[in-house]
């Protein structure tokens, strides 16, 4: 082959090299590689806080080994993200979440992991060992969404200092710890929140207003000491609320129809374990959002009517047991439509059970105007008379589940399943039987 001329050489060394400083040019930044040493640090921090006798050698932080990087070699328990060329510390990789496995881990949740994550949006240490105050005068990540320490064994207050205005905290999950001290009003500057757990801990004194948090949609308080009426008036509670759980506390005083007014959306409302008073408003019947309502073990004595005859009411579930509710069994109970379980018991009612609680406890299948019952427990009250012959036709194992155990029915055979249980009330205990039909039983008689 004729050796090539330098003439035709030079001009295609030429083009080459153009290529390959075009190629440079075009080609994307070198991504990031390493985790930003404060990240880096914060999580050290909860590594070496953590009792080295508490990881065991299957769990997720026995396999963080810090002589390598964490967002590039860690197998577990965090995730990482690249920030957008150009940002700040661009060249790093940033910590966005921390989510440990629930192996018993032991110690105290260090102060770094709130102040020197800056890109943290999720922090889980879920059902661990956790224990100790939470720190104080840290305030939460701005970029934090999920707090998760439920689970633990956290003492102390909440610190007010963890939450400000400019927090994007959507859900809190402080559950099932060891809390103590009021809850801190300054949770009503969540304004993002939408899921707010503080059952089973220590909490005491009345709930702050929280009015503002405009986008909480479920609150759970269970198994505190909280006092105070909460619901006696509107405002302590936002209308943006679809489940209020507030459990085996002690408020007390009034449910007003004012106040669920003012929580047009709420669908489940739990007051059981209290000590709420007077009567249950006929707006509870008349809400047009609430469909499971939870009242037992109170302190009421009255039920109001519903002012349509319950005809519009969307509740599914009432309990109402518990109580010192007096006088004949609730008549619009029996025409709510979509009323399936029914808790009376434990009370001080009197007269005989209304032909509608029959029919639907009987029924097997829903009607055009209503569902069947599936639960209708009235044991220990003061009803009387003869038993509605529907009832008798309940066959145990059935799709109803009913009792009318301790009772002044001395007509209510143990051969029945739903006479079974406590004996029936020595007649001389009992007041006497008033079973005549009342006017709302007319209007509300099945054709």
């Amino acid at each position: 082959m004729a050796p090539v001329s330098r003439r035709v050489l030079l001009p295609l060394l030429s083009l080459l090299l153009l290529a390959l400083r075009h190629a440079a040019l075009s080609a994307p930044a070198a991504t990031s590689t390493s985790t930003f040493p404060g990240d880096k640090a914060a999580l050290a921090a909860l590594r070496s806080a953590v009792a080295a006798s508490s990881v065991p050698p299957y769990s997720c932080l026995a396999s963080w080994d810090f002589a390598r990087d964490p967002c590039a070699a860690f197998p577990c328990g965090l995730r990482c993200y690249a920030p957008a060329a150009g940002a700040t510390n661009s060249s790093y990789l940033r910590v966005t979440a921390v989510a440990l496995d629930p192996a018993g881990y032991s110690g105290a949740l260090p102060a770094a992991v709130l102040s020197s994550l800056p890109f943290l949006a999720s922090l889980s240490l879920a059902d661990n060992r956790f224990h100790g105050a939470l720190p104080e005068g840290v305030p939460l990540p701005p970029s934090l969404r999920i707090l998760d320490l439920s689970g633990n064994a956290f003492t102390g207050s909440i610190p007010a200092s963890l939450f400000t205005a400019a927090s994007a905290l959507q859900e809190l999950y402080l559950s099932r710890n060891g809390f103590s001290g009021g809850v801190p009003p300054q949770l009503a500057l969540l304004g993002a929140l939408t899921r707010l757990e503080l059952q089973h801990n220590a909490l005491a004194g009345p709930l702050p207003r929280l009015g503002a948090m405009r986008s909480l949609v479920h609150l759970d308080v269970s198994g505190n000491a909280l006092s105070g009426s909460p619901l006696a008036a509107p405002g302590t509670l936002p209308p943006s609320l679809w489940s209020v759980a507030a459990r085996n506390n002690s408020f007390s005083g009034p449910l007003s129809a004012a106040a669920l007014a003012a929580l047009p959306a709420v669908r489940v409302l739990d007051l059981t374990g209290n000590a709420v008073s007077g009567a249950v408003p006929a707006a509870a019947f008349a809400h047009p959002a609430l469909q499971q309502l939870r009242l037992g073990s109170n302190r009421l004595d009255a039920v109001q009517e519903a002012p349509d005859g319950g005809s519009s009411s969307q509740l599914v579930e009432l309990d109402l047991s518990g109580n010192r509710l007096a006088g004949r069994l609730p008549g619009c109970l029996g025409a709510m439509p979509r009323l399936a379980a029914v808790a009376l018991d434990r009370n001080r009612f009197t007269g005989g059970v209304p032909e509608r609680y029959a029919v639907r406890a009987a029924a097997e299948e829903a009607t055009e105007q209503w569902v069947p019952f599936v639960r209708l427990m009235l044991q220990g009250n003061y009803l009387c008379g003869a038993l509605p012959r529907q009832l008798r036709q309940l066959k145990e194992g059935g799709s109803a589940v009913v009792s009318l155990a301790d009772n002044c029915l001395p007509r209510c055979p143990r051969k029945f399943f739903y006479c079974q249980g406590a004996p029936q009330k020595v007649l001389a205990t009992c007041p006497k039987c008033d079973t005549s039909i009342h006017r709302e039983d007319i209007l509300l008689r099945t054709p």
